[in-house]
């Protein structure tokens, strides 16, 4: 017995698969998008919480002239101290870009009632997930 492949039945199956590719191709796009975003609201209201989510397993963290390479636990305690000394905080983004490995940067600034900080993040892919690996604030 042979089966007939119907025009009708075959235009299901496509679009069924296409829809597919569609839904993965977003998937896929969306998240390793999901680091990027999150940060500029999360300086702008001093979640270090929400960022800090996003830490590698060890980060570099500058701030001014203090620079270290800490566990993800200890950059968070830094970053929500530095970030808590100011009662007012905007975050504008001035460039961001990515890399051909799949690494991503934003560059920054952030004005504070001191001051303004420029602002450089590093993210890297390792496997399927985007880590945050630098954070540097520069006063301007």
């Amino acid at each position: 017995m042979c089966y007939k492949l119907r025009k009708y039945d075959f235009m299901k199956v496509l679009k069924a698969i296409v829809l597919f590719i569609f839904c993965l191709h977003f998937v896929f796009t969306t998240y390793g998008q999901d680091v990027a975003s999150v940060i500029p609201s999360a300086l702008k209201t001093a979640n270090a919480n929400a960022i800090a989510k996003n830490f590698d397993k060890r980060v570099d963290v500058t701030i001014g002239e203090v620079a270290d390479n800490y566990s993800n636990e200890q950059a968070e305690i830094i970053l929500k101290g530095f970030l808590s000394k100011f009662s007012s905080r905007d975050f504008i983004v001035v460039h961001k870009g990515n890399a051909k490995d799949g690494a991503q940067y934003i560059i920054g600034s952030l004005k504070t009632n001191a001051g303004s900080y420029r602002t450089y993040i590093f993210i890297k892919k390792t496997g399927t997930t985007n880590y945050i690996q630098e954070i540097r604030f520069e006063k301007e």
